[in-house]
């Protein structure tokens, strides 16, 4: 893990992905993800699985064990630029998004939200099948 913070940042910025949003994707909070990036502490496992998860990534290529990432490291610009907007939206907005997008959902995918968005950003058919 001697090289978690700097391949956080990293992946973290070419995601376009800010700490409060990952602290929300991971389940943490923005000053546990603020000492990760910056050093001050080493995640536990647990840990290091929840954010490789939220980012995307191998736990291996989140700790540079390899330089194979999970997914492309550069997204479309579009997707970049959607996420980092989505991730400065605050809880009324992102609430509203979420409806606009039910409409383009599968079940499958309602229901695969329904498992990482706290309650009140769930929507009435987000368990449907």
């Amino acid at each position: 893990m001697i090289n978690f913070s700097e391949n956080l940042s990293r992946i973290m910025e070419a995601r376009g992905i800010n700490q409060k949003w990952l602290a929300d994707a991971a389940n943490t909070t923005e000053a546990t993800i603020s000492r990760y990036v910056n050093g001050v502490h080493k995640p536990n496992i647990d840990i290091v699985v929840d954010i490789a998860k939220a980012l995307g990534v191998s736990v291996d290529y989140l700790l540079g064990l390899t330089s194979v990432s999970a997914y492309k490291e550069e997204r479309n610009p579009e997707l970049r630029l959607l996420t980092s907007c989505y991730s400065k939206a605050s809880e009324r907005d992102r609430k509203l998004i979420w409806g606009i997008l039910e409409d383009y959902m599968t079940a499958e995918e309602r229901g695969f939200i329904s498992h990482f968005l706290p309650d009140e950003k769930k929507s009435k058919n987000s368990g449907a099948v």
